[in-house]
């Protein structure tokens, strides 16, 4: 029945995977991701799950739940899930009066700040009905988990078309292709209990080698135990240094010092064409210059309040993706420092784009894999409050997600915007900006306890992506 199974998707997470997994039930910390695509029109409910349902067969994450296995240092695991109904995934929800732009955003909020109900797979899409101007929006969630944002916009392909398209697709025998998949599930070899602990050790500290060729060396030359162990204790001290910061690149701030588990959401937009030229005429990428106007808007929302920060605190999201598939993690992120007091935008510009650029020098640092797999080692509360403090030192999250540079539709409406969200993670807030046709589509999740006026800041950062783009034009 079916060319794909779940067998050809990795039945474990990855140490990334299962750290995001861990610390996803703290609001503070939650890893997962949402888009609010506005839409011309609504669309309908039974086109939409006959859509999803034809393209499962293709991507069979979308019926695996998350299993514990019965022994915690081992490695969580994927499988289908035995009462998976598409129904509790693809739903229909009112939005509430008055109907309008704040009442959508609000209720986008609401979906994406509610928890994925236990033992089914992290994902939902929900249609809203009710918007007063006539027009319709998804709301789409996804746990990090599954995907990053890129992996997540390739899942989405399943109900996104290039042109307008009503006819529904045949009717998808979902039970019986389950029953193929569960039938065809093979029992995946565990490692026993010492060999688990071993690889969780080796990992973080750089020694995955063979255990008996190691030792086999260290025999015939036992200075090389010396030498190991120095080598692994430079490799741990260097990701303990990642997990427990940087006092040079933490926030300088006055103002955005309280965190809390409350989110805002906001939005903002500009061309893309006009942003491409206006970070070509200052020697830099597009992102350069989208993280550029998110410092410069922080700095601005400061300075009205009377303060200046030395310095904004940012991460930035950095891709590792090289195939084309969909779901799974591939990225890396890298924390920066936005120059504040006594710098012009310009200046800024550079400083950012210099600290941005790939470079060799961090090559032979380690990676968020083993970062992760330290922190396997680490009991759940204790990385929850590491997280949360490492958050709290951050002001403004960044990431990035390149969309379709055509039109796109779900059934016959016209995708009029997809503004992404990204965790924020205990920062005091997060922008994440996904291109479409010629324009930049930027949702902002805020922490309400830290930036406490979030509509005035969204209308900053909107004022500054204006004056850029202004510029090019």
């Amino acid at each position: 029945m079916s060319d794909t199974s779940p067998d050809d998707f990795e039945p474990t997470m990855s140490a990334e995977e299962a750290l995001m997994w861990r610390i996803g039930d703290d609001p503070w910390l939650d890893p997962s991701g949402s888009l609010l695509a506005l839409l011309d029109r609504p669309v309908d409910l039974d086109l939409l799950r006959r859509k999803v349902a034809a393209g499962i067969p293709s991507m069979p994450r979308l019926v695996e739940r998350v299993v514990d296995t019965a022994r915690p240092i081992e490695a969580l695991r994927w499988e289908i899930d035995p009462d998976f109904d598409l129904t509790n995934h693809v739903v229909e929800v009112a939005v509430p009066a008055p109907g309008d732009r704040r009442a959508l955003l609000d209720l986008t909020t609401e979906i994406h700040m509610t928890p994925f109900p236990a033992g089914r797979p992290p994902w939902r899409l929900v249609l809203v009905t009710g918007l007063a101007d006539g027009t319709g929006a998804l709301i789409a969630r996804l746990h990090h988990s599954v995907a990053d944002g890129i992996g997540g916009l390739r899942m989405a392909e399943i109900f996104l078309t290039l042109e307008a398209d009503t006819n529904p697709p045949p009717d998808t025998d979902l039970d019986a292709i389950l029953c193929e998949w569960r039938a065809a599930a093979t029992d995946h070899d565990l490692p026993d209990t010492a060999a688990a602990i071993w690889s969780a050790l080796a990992g973080p500290v750089g020694l995955a080698k063979s255990t008996a060729a190691e030792l086999a060396l260290i025999g015939a030359d036992p200075a090389r135990a010396q030498r190991t162990a120095g080598q692994a204790l430079d490799t741990v001290r260097t990701v303990i240094d990642q997990l427990t910061g940087d006092p040079f690149l933490d926030s300088t701030s006055e103002l955005w010092t309280r965190r809390s588990g409350g989110r805002y959401f906001v939005t903002a937009q500009m061309p893309l064409s006009a942003a491409g030229a206006a970070a070509k005429a200052r020697g830099g990428t597009i992102n350069d210059l989208y993280v550029t106007a998110l410092a410069d808007a922080a700095i601005a929302y400061h300075a009205e309040r009377g303060t200046e920060p030395r310095s904004v605190a940012m991460s930035f999201v950095r891709s590792t993706r090289t195939g084309s598939g969909a779901g799974g993690n591939a990225f890396v992120p890298i924390k920066v420092r936005a120059p504040g007091a006594g710098v012009t935008p310009d200046e800024r510009f550079a400083a950012l784009s210099n600290a941005m650029a790939p470079s060799d020098a961090s090559e032979g640092e380690p990676g968020l894999g083993v970062v992760s797999g330290l922190a396997a080692l680490i009991p759940t509360p204790a990385l929850t409050r590491l997280g949360r403090d490492q958050g709290a030192r951050i002001d403004v999250v960044t990431s990035n997600i390149r969309g379709a540079p055509v039109p796109i539709f779900v059934g016959d409406a016209h995708v009029l915007g997809t503004f992404p969200i990204g965790p924020v993670a205990g920062a005091a807030c997060n922008a994440t900006v996904m291109s479409r046709e010629d324009s930049l589509d930027i949702g902002i999740m805020i922490d309400p306890a830290a930036i406490d006026d979030p509509d005035r800041f969204g209308d900053i950062v909107q004022a500054t992506l204006d004056a850029y783009t202004g510029d090019a034009g």
